[in-house]
């Protein structure tokens, strides 16, 4: 019987076997032996696996190194991003972009009415997600201020029945929102009563160009409604955590009210103020002190005026402060805002003492 001319092996005609000639048709060399049917899809399965798998690690472990180089570290306070300010201690919660609101409120084109209750809340419903409830209880809140004289400006009436205070009151105490009275918020400090808040607005009465600065922010619901009035305020609260709630209820509600981008917030020491970014043509100061701050003065700007409870612990005088620049002279004016004292959270430092330059007693700050 013949023998194949490659392997040898045995043939029922002279010439190559079956197996050598498979292999010559696919162009390989003669004598190597076919591997069976079946073996090259599983190693091809095996190896796409084995790849697969590689490049899914070598992409978690890049992703990973890349996180832990460039993302700052906010375990003190969860949710928000800072980044530091050396030369004024604080820690920036957003950047800053000088000179360009980020949401014009100049640019508005609709505006609640103003004359009928039950015009103006089908529009608030119609035109934001609040509940009609609150609402309606802010309605009257904003009557009960009217008849008190806290709030004659147009502009200042239809900021606050802008703002929603039910945002900022803190849940346990959401269907007391518009009570008049003072409320915690945790941290040791409270939400001022709306009463007092529309006074001290009405006082500084901003412009939409101005610039605001906020010395405790506290529940964020000052800066919210001064926000309806100016496209640049800034604002300092020197309690990390609370002002860590607070900026995550702004990121949280500012894809509805979009001027809430416009609030610049830092942590930090507010009786410096924020020196990188004077003159200010506004300061509300939410915090009680014996004295008036002076570098809160130094960037007051000419023809400024700051809002700001001054006196003891026991009860504060509410003071309106305007300053004056005359050639090199610079003087200012002082006015009482109230026959009667006003109680706010003290003023306090890093370590969370007091500024205090006397023993509480009643002394008058208004001269």
């Amino acid at each position: 019987m013949p023998a194949c001319l490659s392997c040898g092996v045995d043939v029922k005609k002279p010439g190559l076997c079956p197996e050598c000639t498979l292999e010559k048709n696919k162009g390989n060399k003669p004598g190597i032996k076919t591997i069976k049917p079946g073996r090259p899809f599983l190693k091809k399965i095996i190896f796409l696996l084995i790849s697969h798998t590689l490049v899914i690690i070598i992409g978690f472990l890049t992703g990973y190194l890349l996180f832990v180089t460039f993302v700052p570290d906010t375990k003190s306070s969860p949710g928000v991003n800072f980044s530091n300010n050396k030369q004024s201690g604080n820690n920036v919660l957003i950047p800053l972009d000088e000179g360009i609101p980020r949401h014009d409120i100049t640019q508005r084109t609709l505006h609640p009415p103003m004359d009928n209750k039950e015009e103006y809340v089908q529009w608030m419903l119609a035109h934001t997600s609040e509940k009609e409830k609150f609402i309606s209880w802010r309605w009257d809140c904003l009557q009960d201020l009217i008849r008190w004289d806290s709030i004659q400006d147009d502009r200042i009436k239809e900021a606050f029945l802008r703002t929603p205070r039910e945002n900022f009151i803190r849940k346990r105490n959401i269907n007391r929102a518009y009570e008049h009275a003072y409320m915690p918020i945790g941290y040791g400090a409270t939400i001022t009563d709306p009463w007092i808040v529309s006074l001290m607005t009405q006082t500084i009465a901003p412009e939409p160009d101005h610039k605001v600065l906020e010395i405790g922010t506290g529940s964020g619901y000052q800066s919210a409604l001064l926000s309806e009035l100016s496209n640049f305020i800034y604002t300092i609260e020197i309690i990390e955590e609370l002002a860590a709630e607070t900026n995550n209820l702004y990121r949280e509600y500012e894809q509805e009210y979009h001027h809430y981008k416009n609030i610049r917030r830092v942590t930090g020491d507010g009786y410096y103020g924020w020196p990188e970014k004077e003159p200010f043509d506004r300061i509300i100061v939410t915090c009680s002190i014996d004295h008036i701050p002076p570098p809160l003065l130094k960037q007051l700007a000419p023809e400024g005026i700051m809002v700001i409870p001054v006196g003891p612990p026991s009860g504060q005088k509410l003071l309106k402060v305007t300053k004056h620049v005359d050639g090199e002279s610079i003087y200012f004016d002082r006015e009482n805002l109230l026959p009667r004292k006003v109680h706010f959270i003290s003023f306090r430092d890093q370590e969370g003492k007091r500024y205090s330059e006397s023993e509480d007693g009643d002394m008058d700050y208004s001269q």
